[in-house]
This record gives C-alpha cells, sequence and structure tokens, in this order.
C-alpha cells in the first residue's frame, strides 16, 4: 500500500510540476529586442516629448513648448519618413533630416535652462545622420 502512495504522490507531483513549468515561455526570438516600425498606433511626437522630458527633466511649460515644436514638424518628419526608398538618394534623406534637427534644436534651446540646454547640445551632437 506504502508502494502506491507515494508512486501516487509521484505522479501527481510530476505532473503538477509539468504543467506549472509548461506556461512560461523561455524563448528568445530574433525580434525580441526590436521594436514594431510598423506599428500605427505609436505617435512619435509623444515618444519624443516623453523621452526629452525625461532625460531633461522638462517642466510643464516646457513640456508643451516642446510638443508645440515638434507638432509644426511633424509633416515634414512624417513626409521624410514615407520617402524612404523613392526617388530620393541617401544624401538628401541625410540633409533634410538634418535640417528638420537643425530647425527643432534652435526652436527648443531658447525654453531650456542652461543645464538643460548643456544636456540638450550634447545629445544632439550624439546623433548620427
Amino acid at each position: 500500500m506504502k508502494f502506491r502512495i507515494s508512486h501516487i504522490l509521484l505522479l501527481a507531483l510530476f505532473f503538477i510540476s509539468a504543467t506549472t513549468y509548461s506556461q512560461v515561455d523561455r524563448r528568445i526570438g530574433r525580434s525580441q529586442y526590436k521594436r514594431d516600425r510598423n506599428a500605427k498606433n505609436t505617435d512619435f511626437v509623444q515618444q519624443s516629448v516623453d523621452y526629452l522630458t525625461r532625460e531633461l527633466k522638462l517642466d510643464d511649460f516646457q513640456k508643451a513648448a516642446v510638443r508645440e515644436i515638434l507638432e509644426d514638424e511633424r509633416d515634414h518628419i512624417t513626409e521624410l519618413r514615407q520617402s524612404q526608398g523613392k526617388d530620393i538618394t541617401l544624401d538628401e534623406r541625410r540633409d533634410k533630416a538634418k535640417a528638420i534637427s537643425d530647425r527643432i534644436y534652435n526652436k527648443v534651446i531658447p525654453i531650456l535652462s542652461k543645464d538643460q540646454a548643456a544636456i540638450y547640445t550634447k545629445m544632439e551632437e550624439s546623433k548620427k545622420f
């Protein structure tokens, strides 16, 4: 009788542990760390404002001003994104991206404090075009 009860307990323990383990997905996929560039619900203006708020510790006025600046450039950025793979060369795309970035930089710098401006300048200098 002891022999049967111990076997039943071991069998039950095996099934419980097997079902618990099978519920955890431990795979690492190739696309695990890549963001979905085709997602329609991502707003790059909001993402940019959130990023700059986090990095520069913007106050509410600065956040609103940065959002307005990025909204003004939204059409140019969207046009540049959509031109990828069309009749525009890589150098032309790079020049347009640099021009947009420079316009945004020149509008954002006046609303930042000296410390924030120094951090933002370093961020802009580290961009690769």
